[in-house]
């Protein structure tokens, strides 16, 4: 049984805001703290986010929430509540 989420990165909202900010990937990565390469990779849904984009971008936007630029697929680890 696989008992595995991935958390996935909502790529049209992403980018949607990136371009109303107009911030280009590699500005984006910078901020983050993450290669432009791993940024244009999760946009264009070859990769899923690890720990470090994920904290980047909630550490440094606090205009955006996680459930507004993240979802996530699977069964959550027990404990966890799914309020999506």
């Amino acid at each position: 049984m696989n008992n595995t989420t991935d958390i996935i990165v909502r790529t049209e909202f992403l980018r949607n805001y990136l371009k109303e900010n107009e911030l280009s990937e590699s500005q984006f990565a910078e901020i983050i703290g993450v290669a432009h390469s791993t940024v244009n990779r999760i946009l264009n849904g070859k990769r899923n986010p690890g720990s470090k984009f994920i904290a980047g971008v909630l550490k440094n936007f606090n205009d955006l929430s996680f459930e507004q630029v993240f979802s996530y697929e699977g069964k959550l680890p027990k404990g966890n509540k799914n309020t999506a």
